[in-house]
């Protein structure tokens, strides 16, 4: 080194903004500037002749952490260079303060982080919006048809840029029956497609048909260039499958009580989107609510039938039964009229009972008709005026036989009613009597009694319309075990 050199250069080291250390053979500090001094949080004089604590290879550069005294951390980018100094060779180490930018770093990977997460959480919330939605909106109708066409238009755009739901029929054919596409053009497409293409379920390679068979989804990311060659025969289906140009697809299958009667296909195209695992386990999830409610419109559909099965039985067994009995009725009362010949006192009463049982027969029949009506939402109550004493007299006629056979007294009491007409549905009526005086009459021991009591009164039910003026009060009293007091209301 020239004469005058190392002033110069210990000049020039000094006032380095970097710190600079000199380090002998034995890595001892030899030569530190003020700025390392800073950087170590010590005094110089307390660093000579201490060992620097990081290896000093020459060459490039790399970072090291530097404690300082009282615990704070300081990041800094270390280069070592090969140098004599005093005649001895040693190593100078520049060491350049980075915590700033480490920090400034760490505080972007966590802005980054905080993003990324906040991105998920709003991306899951949105995903369990759009689940519940799809819960409510495919619980909001049974109606099977409905039910497909509104899967379809769930998906659309949430999950894919068109949907194409397909249903296996009985004979094995899988006819798309319900399709929805983010675009109106697109919708004409898909109908096209329905129109001029069936799915061949023998095909292996037709994405559809593979699901079902096998009940497990299939994702596709990236949707090859000959796709359309592979999965579509020439015409129409080819041209259609182009012009929609899907880019990734997944088809999943609609499968209640482990059975797999459908798939949902869904695609992007204009959207460029690319599927992954997570969008699959959204499709799949979705096809299980959907699958859940077409099952349920599926079976509404058939409860609806038997229903209607059901009815049509009833009204066939009312009529074949109310012919008989209204030959009966008929035969009777030509006997009671003589035109077979004189009928003694006895036997007039005797055919009476078998009139008044018939006719009661046939309201009995009428009153199972009655439940499909009830059930069907079509039954109807006339409203005409009725003798009161008739309502009665039939309700006895027809059930003292039951109170004879039981040893129980059957009575009537008309104080105040004697002549009174009523307005209201007389079939209705004699139902409510015969039934409340054949529950009496059931639960009276033998030897007791059963009363039909009956008034006129002021105080009917609160008023409305149509409810206005007297009312008629029939009311059974008896001697049975009657009904617990909890157990009364």
């Amino acid at each position: 080194m020239k004469e005058g050199s190392l002033p110069d250069l210990r000049a020039i080291v000094e006032l380095n903004a970097d710190g600079i250390v000199v380090v002998d053979a034995a890595g001892r500090i030899r030569f530190l500037n003020p700025a390392a001094a800073a950087l170590f949080g010590r005094a110089e004089d307390e660093l000579l002749g201490e060992e620097l604590g990081f290896p000093v290879a020459a060459g490039a550069g790399t970072e090291v952490e530097i404690v300082r005294r009282g615990g704070e951390l300081v990041h800094a980018e270390l280069r070592v260079a090969r140098v004599r100094w005093e005649d001895e060779d040693a190593s100078l180490v520049a060491l350049r303060d980075v915590t700033d930018r480490r920090r400034a770093e760490r505080a972007e990977r966590e802005r980054f982080r905080a993003e990324a997460a906040r991105e998920e959480a709003e991306a899951a919330a949105r995903k369990i919006a759009f689940l519940a939605d799809a819960g409510a909106i495919l619980g909001s109708s049974l109606d099977y048809r409905a039910t497909l066409s509104r899967v379809a238009r769930l998906a659309v755009p949430f999950l894919a840029d068109y949907c194409v739901v397909y249903v296996q029929g009985d004979d094995g054919e899988i006819p798309q029956v319900a399709a929805a596409h983010v675009d109106p053009a697109g919708d004409a497409l898909l109908a096209r497609l329905a129109e001029t293409y069936r799915v061949d379920p023998a095909n292996p390679l037709t994405p559809v048909p593979q699901v079902l068979r096998g009940g497990r989804p299939l994702l596709v990311a990236r949707v090859p260039a000959d796709a359309a060659e592979r999965l579509t025969p020439e015409g129409p289906p080819r041209e259609i499958f182009r012009a929609l140009g899907p880019a990734s697809y997944m088809v999943v299958p609609l499968a209640a009580h482990e059975r797999t009667f459908g798939a949902l296909a869904l695609a992007t195209s204009v959207s460029g989107r690319r599927y992954g695992e997570e969008d699959l386990s959204l499709a799949e999830e979705l096809a299980r609510r959907a699958a859940t409610a077409v099952e349920n419109a599926r079976l509404f559909e058939q409860a609806q039938a038997a229903n209607r099965a059901k009815s049509e039985f009833l009204a066939m067994m009312s009529h074949e039964i109310r012919t008989p009995i209204n030959a009966i009725v008929g035969y009777t009362d030509l006997l009671l009229m003589g035109l077979s010949g004189p009928v003694t006192e006895a036997q007039e009463g005797q055919l009476e009972r078998i009139r008044v049982s018939g006719r009661h027969l046939i309201g009995l029949v009428d009153q199972v008709l009655d439940y499909a009506r009830i059930e069907s939402g079509t039954l109807r109550v006339e409203r005409r005026t009725a003798s009161v004493a008739e309502a009665v007299e039939t309700a006895l006629t027809v059930l003292q036989p039951q109170a004879a056979a039981r040893g129980v007294e059957l009575s009537a009491s008309l104080d105040g009613c004697a002549g009174l007409r009523y307005l209201g549905d007389p079939h209705r009526v004699d139902q409510v009597l015969v039934n409340l005086l054949s529950n009496a009459i059931k639960f009276t021991e033998p030897g007791g009694s059963t009363r039909l009591a009956c008034a006129a009164r002021d105080d009917g039910p609160p008023a409305g319309e149509g409810r206005a003026g007297r009312w008629v009060c029939l009311s059974v009293e008896d001697t049975g075990v009657g009904i617990a007091p909890e157990e009364a209301e």
